[in-house]
């Protein structure tokens, strides 16, 4: 699954208070439902694996088993009933979707991307920026994600870099973020696909060994019902991938970044001398935050948790 964005290298210093509030809110958001959703699951399956034991008897007394077994299940439904209530995963969408949203418009304003171009004080442009950043904000507006009364601030950092020249702008969103965000999709999409090989390997070996434990107590060789416990099990690692959606998450980032190893290439080629040079710079450099913000949005809309 998608983990919360880190800044790149030289990014920290720019982003305004709002990218931080929803970056946290998303994060504990994010913590909250894998670790829930892992309890749910691990206590599914321990309910599974305790009902095919065999019952221990002590001095005349009854099977206790079932009732382990039966406490495990409800803790799993507790969970369930916290995740179905509080809705954390519902959380961190949106307060991934607003932090994301922030820092998109921070570069943009920052590096004088569309539709922010002009001189480094143009009133029009921060009117601009601030008019965005105040609609953001109201569409995310929550307690735990961009408070109340939160302002469309520019952090001093934006304006240095926005009053730069062009070759400082672009040497600073090439490493910072073009190249960091691209070098993070692609590392994610290969730790996605290789633990998406992982979980597989176990799925089918959790299939093996059940299907041989079917067998050999057919053959009256086992007399644990091994088989149940393995097949809870499996299912469970098939719903832990699936919640982390593993694959498409990979081939999301993958093209993603692709996308900005072509939007570098035009960067890093333009002729900064052109008479056109900030027009075409403005241009590109939003069609690079284009690139960013479509992923988050197709990720987030995949990934819409209902109440």
């Amino acid at each position: 699954m998608v983990q919360q964005d880190p800044p790149g290298s030289g990014e920290a210093e720019l982003l305004p208070e709002p990218f931080w509030t929803a970056d946290r809110a998303s994060i504990e958001g994010q913590q909250r439902t894998l670790r829930w959703y892992r309890w749910q699951i691990l206590l599914l399956v321990a309910a599974a694996v305790v009902s095919v034991l065999p019952g221990s008897h002590r001095d005349g007394g009854g099977d206790a088993t079932p009732l382990v077994s039966v406490a495990a299940f409800l803790g799993a439904g507790y969970f369930w009933y916290r995740l179905r209530t509080t809705n954390p995963q519902g959380r961190w969408y949106e307060a991934r979707a607003a932090a994301e949203s922030v820092k998109t418009l921070a570069w943009k304003y920052a590096v004088r991307a569309q539709p922010f171009e002009g001189p480094a004080d143009s009133l029009e442009a921060e009117s601009r920026y601030r008019l965005q950043l105040a609609d953001v904000l109201r569409a995310f507006e929550d307690p735990e994600i961009v408070p109340p009364g939160t302002q469309a601030e520019i952090s001093d950092e934006m304006r240095q870099l926005r009053a730069a020249a062009l070759t400082v702008r672009r040497t600073r969103y090439l490493r910072a973020r073009v190249d960091g965000q691209r070098l993070w999709y692609r590392s994610r999409a290969e730790a996605c696909e290789s633990q998406a090989v992982s979980w597989g390997l176990v799925t089918v070996a959790l299939m093996i060994v059940g299907g041989a434990a079917a067998v050999a107590q057919v053959a009256g060789a086992l007399s644990v019902q091994a088989f149940g416990a393995c097949a809870a099990a499996a299912a469970a690692v098939i719903a832990w991938t699936q919640l982390k959606q593993l694959r498409p998450l990979a081939a999301a980032y993958l093209l993603a970044a692709r996308e900005l190893e072509i939007v570098s290439g035009q960067l890093s080629a333009m002729d900064l001398n052109a008479e056109d040079s900030e027009s075409t710079w403005a241009k590109l450099a939003a069609d690079a935050e284009e690139a960013v913000s479509r992923e988050h949005t197709t990720w987030r809309a995949r990934r819409a948790f209902p109440r």
